[in-house]
This record gives C-alpha cells, sequence and structure tokens, in this order.
C-alpha cells in the first residue's frame, strides 16, 4: 500500500499477520517517481526511456538504478515479476 505523507512516498507492506510486517519503506523522490510508473503493462525498458525523456538522466544510470529499487521492492513483495 502507498501513501503520501508530508510530500513523501510511504510504502506499507500488507501482509497476512502484523508478524510479518515489520518495516515501512520510505523512497525517494526519484524512487517515487519511478514507482508511479509500474503498472504491470510497461516494461522495465520503456519506463527508463520515459523517465529520461522527462528528466536530465542518463538512461545507463537510471537502468541501474531502477534495478536496484525493483529488486528491493521484490524482495519485499511490493512488486512481483510479470512475464510475456
Amino acid at each position: 500500500m502507498q501513501r503520501d505523507v508530508a510530500g513523501e512516498c510511504i510504502l506499507v507492506p500488507i501482509r497476512r499477520t502484523l508478524t510479518e510486517a515489520n518495516s515501512i519503506y520510505v523512497l525517494n523522490e526519484t524512487g517515487a517517481a519511478l514507482w508511479n510508473r509500474i503498472d504491470g503493462r510497461r516494461s522495465v525498458q520503456n519506463i527508463v526511456t520515459d523517465f529520461c525523456n522527462e528528466y536530465e538522466v542518463t538512461s545507463d544510470q537510471l537502468a541501474k538504478d531502477f534495478t536496484s529499487l525493483l529488486d528491493d521492492l521484490l524482495s519485499i513483495r511490493a512488486v512481483e515479476e510479470v512475464t510475456g
């Protein structure tokens, strides 16, 4: 679940039991902007390209940062990998 609190993007994992949810996650501005583009339909490359067109950032660096963010999001089960 995502909440915007005082200008920050907060991710609160939803779990079956309270003992499973032991953390909340705060995304920086770039992380929040990328998070908001993840929709299950666009590929990582499409998101990176769109983001690079909107902001002044190199695609190589953004791809590395986005991959790192996705790894973190996968590890907390905030996203899941879609194939096909």
